[in-house]
């Protein structure tokens, strides 16, 4: 050269070498395909680092037609509640078309008198109830569907619960009617002094009915609103 510079030679890498880069090349390569290229292009994620990275949306069309979802609600899952507790009931939602009530009565029996209190209510409807007497009062729980089976007559009715024995001096729960028609309780008297039955219900229900001797009372409920 001629202004003195000299340039120090540089090495030529080796074959090993070569061959080395090439290998360390090819295994990233490897690695972006399955772990960017495949689920971002392809909409398959092997390693699941797709779904990690948020790219499998990208391999499907902008014009997509969104996934439809099934409109009958998931079977509730029951487990096993505590030694004595009622068991937990999860995923279940049930909306209602009848407009919420609440009711609270006091109802006097003398001895060996008895009263029916009922509500009408839709197939399907809920309702909160809770009930407690002074004295043991035997007790039915039961429906009059507005529709009979054919064949039943007029008296017809449907019993859920019943205790005409020791009875008892209170119960607390929940009532889905099974049927459109007035659900309800009817309280007997037979425990040799008089009793008072302390109701209070909340649910979805027309209005109430009341029938004692024979005589039957229409009453109403309490609006929330």
């Amino acid at each position: 050269m001629t202004n003195g510079t000299s340039i120090a030679a540089v090495e030529a890498p080796s074959r090993p070498q070569i061959l080395k880069a090439a290998g360390l090349a090819a295994l990233i390569a490897a690695v972006i395909f399955f772990t960017v290229v495949m689920p971002a292009e392809l909409g398959k994620d092997p390693l699941h680092t797709g779904a990690a990275l948020g790219l499998m949306n990208l391999s499907k069309p902008a014009n997509a037609a969104p996934a439809t979802t099934d409109a009958t609600p998931a079977a509730p899952v029951f487990e096993a509640g505590a030694e004595g507790e009622a068991p937990i009931i999860r995923g279940t939602f049930v909306t209602q078309s009848n407009g919420y009530k609440i009711d609270s009565r006091e109802l006097k029996l003398g001895v060996g008198e008895g009263i029916e209190i009922k509500y009408h209510m839709l197939k399907g409807a809920g309702m909160v109830y809770s009930w407690t007497a002074n004295r043991n009062v035997q007790y039915e729980l039961h429906g009059e569907p507005d529709v009979k089976p054919a064949g039943a007559g007029e008296d017809y009715f449907e019993s859920y619960e019943k205790d005409d024995a020791e009875g008892k001096k209170e119960s607390h729960g929940t009532f889905t009617a099974p049927s459109t028609g007035i659900q309800g309780w009817f309280w007997d008297n037979e425990s040799g002094g008089p009793v008072t039955v302390k109701l209070v219900t909340a649910g979805f229900y027309d209005y109430i009915l009341q029938n004692k001797d024979d005589v039957k009372t229409r009453l109403r409920p309490t609006d929330p609103k």
